[in-house]
């Protein structure tokens, strides 16, 4: 466990290291290592050391559930981005294509789509 850890990289909750809630969290608190899943176990999401590999994950799983269910329509496609400067439109598409590109390399099942 790093030594100025606050949330616990055990789950998607996020809770505080001193106070965790599922038992890979508490197993973190008490011996600062993170259990592995046991074999065959998913729970649906990946977990990550870093906090901010996890936020990155829950922000683009959030932001696809907001495009794909959250009733945005066509007409309001146009809006999507407005939040982001066109170089930052532009940098975000890069990274995600790098990433894009190295997780599809590393994936033992490849999708079929591209």
């Amino acid at each position: 466990m790093k030594e100025n850890q606050k949330n616990c990289p055990g789950c998607s909750r996020n809770c505080e290291v001193s106070a965790p809630h599922c038992e890979r969290g508490k197993e973190y608190a008490r011996t600062g290592v993170l259990p592995e899943l046991p074999a065959g176990k998913h729970h649906g999401r990946l977990h990550f050391e870093k906090r901010e590999q996890q936020l990155i994950m829950k922000y683009l799983h959030h932001a696809v559930g907001a495009a794909d269910h959250g009733g945005i329509t066509q007409d309001m496609s146009g809006r999507m981005f407005d939040v982001l400067t066109e170089e930052e439109t532009a940098t975000l598409a890069t990274l995600l294509e790098k990433l894009s590109d190295h997780w599809i390399s590393i994936a033992p099942e490849r999708p079929h789509h591209r």
